[in-house]
């Protein structure tokens, strides 16, 4: 009895210890291209958590207050890896990319 036992849960820790995956839709909505500095940034440090729905969803009334709030609770909530300096760079292109300044 013992020995089918340990064999039942020998077999529950292998089914837990098995790795899941998990398989993600495709990315259909992109960051809009820009010649902005802040575009490149923006696709380099911020594509690695969202996808542009992000930005595309936020009222089109927003403006930099808005957007520096947002990207400032990116770096210091969530940890995203953008610098200090890179801020108003990213700031600004969604500011004029996706907010009330928009061109």
């Amino acid at each position: 009895m013992k020995k089918l036992i340990y064999l039942l849960s020998a077999l529950a820790l292998t089914q837990i210890a098995q790795a899941k995956t998990i398989e993600l839709p495709a990315d259909t909505v992109l960051w809009r291209p820009s010649d902005l500095p802040g575009y490149e940034l923006t696709v380099q440090q911020c594509s690695s958590c969202h996808s542009a729905h992000y930005a595309e969803y936020q009222p089109p009334s927003t403006g930099v207050g808005y957007w520096n709030t947002q990207v400032l609770r990116m770096k210091n909530v969530f940890k995203a890896p953008i610098t200090d300096e890179d801020v108003p760079v990213i700031v600004d292109y969604l500011n004029k990319t996706y907010g009330a300044n928009r061109k």
